[in-house]
């Protein structure tokens, strides 16, 4: 379990996030890979959102969201 805490003026919000693992380390270390593998998804989705406005995207039927995305993660790529 990894458990945040969040100050924002005089308000304090925790949150608590469970995982599973294999993994037989030391807290630290499991510590460090949730930071990396967040660190990894936050990049990858703030950079779709601003420049891609992919949260403003309206498109809904058929393959139209999966296709649109694989779009723009080939350009992202490029």
């Amino acid at each position: 379990m990894i458990e945040s805490h969040r100050h924002i003026g005089d308000k304090v919000t925790i949150d608590r996030r469970y995982f599973i693992c294999s993994l037989k380390e030391t807290g630290e270390l499991f510590s460090k890979a949730v930071r990396r593998h967040w660190s990894v998804e936050n990049e990858l989705h703030w950079v779709l959102g601003v420049s891609f406005r992919e949260d403003d995207s309206r498109i809904r039927r058929e393959n139209g969201a999966e296709n649109m995305t694989t779009a723009r993660h080939i350009t992202l790529n490029m």
